[in-house]
């Protein structure tokens, strides 16, 4: 069976369990091709007007692989940890597809709800897997061969590099690399980034849109082309981001926006400015970046707003992250 897994959202962070787990099962991955301007544009068309961006680039790549695969995989997420959920419009995300976009091939929709801990994880596996085969010893060795994967993405994550394409953990981020083969001492050296500049900026976002090098416009690699050394989320440990969240007198209830929080909270002393990416229409994003640009102003520390559409534009980026980035060199200059 070919299983087709669209390149947006939720791939940006368990696509490489995804990835191991059927492979092991003896079923072909099917991977939607990178954003472009013609997966943008079909996912605009076929979207309702109010979901946000990375959902509109979600329904593009589903249209690119609707008649090259035999099911689409599309999990409906709830929560992904105790006394948290997740934006509904993941929640409703299979039944959308359903009711925008016509000849919809089968959808592989579980639901992943992790408020009564992970241990649901090995069930949801189990449940997937006896589609595809009835020995449990083969299940259990694709759960297990999923989690070994999940921790190499995310010490790679944490390292700032991404997945080689010639090695399973095929997962893009930024054109680093990082790689499972050779010693242990060639890989901490292979995954050293060589930071340019001595500006350090921290960047906040989801990582569906920091990773999508069309949607972001390769913002990332713009800071880092312009000498900065650049920190995310995603480079820091979970337990960090909690410890740091959790001086807000009432956390963020949405994960991923918890988890942003945490990592401004964390970051503030540490870094010489913040670039906060948000895609326009997001309800918790809005609301969550008026509280990070509320600390950061008791804190004196440089904030750069940036709300992507389907209209935004890459010469203004560029522009204003060039002034950012002018701006923070002129106040060191100063401090000196």
């Amino acid at each position: 069976m070919v299983i087709g897994i669209p390149r947006a959202l939720m791939y940006h962070y368990y696509y490489p369990a995804w990835q191991a787990f059927f492979r092991e099962l003896g079923q072909v991955v099917l991977l939607s091709p990178e954003t472009n301007k013609e997966i943008l544009d079909q996912g605009v068309k076929a979207a309702v007007d109010d979901i946000c961006l990375p959902f509109k680039a979600y329904y593009g790549h589903v249209l690119s692989l609707c008649n090259k695969v035999d099911c689409l995989f599309v999990p409906r997420f709830i929560s992904l940890g105790k006394y948290n959920y997740i934006c509904p419009k993941f929640m409703g995300l299979p039944d959308m597809l359903r009711a925008n976009i016509e000849d919809l091939p089968e959808l592989l929709d579980p639901v992943i709800d992790l408020r009564k801990g992970v241990f649901p994880l090995r069930k949801l596996a189990y449940q997937i897997g006896r589609r595809f085969t009835g020995n449990i010893l083969e299940i259990e060795k694709a759960y297990r061969k999923a989690k070994e994967r999940y921790r190499d993405f995310l010490q790679s994550r944490r390292a700032g590099f991404k997945g080689n394409k010639e090695m399973v953990l095929a997962v893009e981020r930024r054109g680093l690399i990082f790689s499972k083969s050779g010693s242990s001492a060639e890989r901490e050296k292979d995954s050293k980034p060589d930071w340019a500049g001595d500006i350090t900026i921290g960047v906040l976002g989801h990582s569906y849109l920091l990773n999508d090098a069309y949607l972001s416009m390769r913002l990332l690699d713009r800071l880092e082309e312009m000498g900065a050394r650049v920190l995310t989320a995603e480079m820091l440990e979970e337990g960090l981001l909690e410890k740091a969240a959790s001086r807000q007198n009432k956390p963020a209830f949405w994960y991923f926006n918890r988890q942003i929080m945490g990592a401004a909270y964390h970051l503030f002393r540490q870094v010489d400015g913040l670039v906060q990416v948000t895609a326009f229409g997001c309800g918790p994003d809005s609301l969550v970046r008026e509280l990070i640009d509320i600390k950061a102003k008791r804190e004196g520390l440089p904030v750069l707003n940036i709300n992507l559409d389907e209209h935004s534009g890459e010469a203004g980026i560029l522009t204003r992250l060039e002034a950012f980035i002018d701006l923070i060199e002129r106040r060191r200059r100063k401090c000196r």
